[in-house]
């Protein structure tokens, strides 16, 4: 009886297995709409510059309002993305091979529930793919930025400052290992306040208001202009 039970188990678990194997990654309603969108406005133009990432670079809107003298840079962030369901657009950008990619993840990783390792194996699995299958883009590694809970609390956030912290110096190691751009920035955004934006620079404690975009596009305007 026993021997039947735990050969039950044992297909149970198999077959369990083999469906999480075989699970499809669809993301979110708003996902598959800016997929779909990307999809619509077909290929990337020459030499492009991509802003890829999450809510953090789609709520950029247009960049180039940024550096009017650069070439057309492209904004490839949804909200709420991870590391994999950037993976999973990734045919979307590099068959077109831009000139320079800007890459921010993680903070939907550690929000849906991920460790800080978890997180960093996906991050730096896209930075592999970039780099293999683009060898003569330029690539720069944007680290997670920091949020304010006084401005206003992400439950799914709660409590993981040090997670961010400790997802930045895993990315900032990664990239001097590879010889990767690393930008910083999380300092640049942070106020008075250990570990907190400041509140000047986001508007609902996670997302950047106008001032906290002008301190990213400072901080990266050597690297778009190079």
């Amino acid at each position: 009886m026993k021997k039947k039970i735990l050969l039950s188990l044992f297909f149970t678990l198999t077959t369990l297995s083999i469906h999480a194997q075989d699970v499809t990654y669809h993301g979110s309603k708003h996902y598959r709409i800016k997929v779909n969108q990307f999809k619509q406005e077909g290929p990337l133009p020459d030499n492009a510059i991509v802003m890829l990432g999450d809510s953090h670079s789609e709520y950029g809107k247009d960049w180039n309002r940024f550096f009017p003298n650069a070439r057309k840079i492209i904004n490839r962030g949804i909200i709420g993305d991870d590391s994999r369901g950037i993976s999973k657009r990734l045919d979307q950008i590099l068959p077109y091979h831009p000139s320079k990619i800007f890459f921010e993840c993680g903070t939907n990783d550690l929000s849906h529930g991920w460790s800080v390792e978890r997180s960093f194996q996906g991050i730096i699995s896209i930075i592999d793919t970039i780099l293999k299958t683009c060898p003569n883009t330029k690539l720069y590694v944007q680290s997670l930025l920091p949020f304010n809970e006084n401005v206003g609390v992400w439950k799914l956030l709660k409590g993981k400052e040090d997670m961010i912290i400790q997802l930045n110096e895993r990315l900032k190691d990664y990239c001097k290992h590879k010889k990767l751009v690393f930008i910083d920035l999380y300092h640049p955004l942070l106020g008075t306040q250990a570990k907190t934006m400041h509140p000047a620079y986001c508007r609902d404690g996670l997302h950047l208001t106008n001032k906290g975009y002008e301190v990213w596009a400072n901080t990266i305007h050597s690297y778009i202009n190079e």
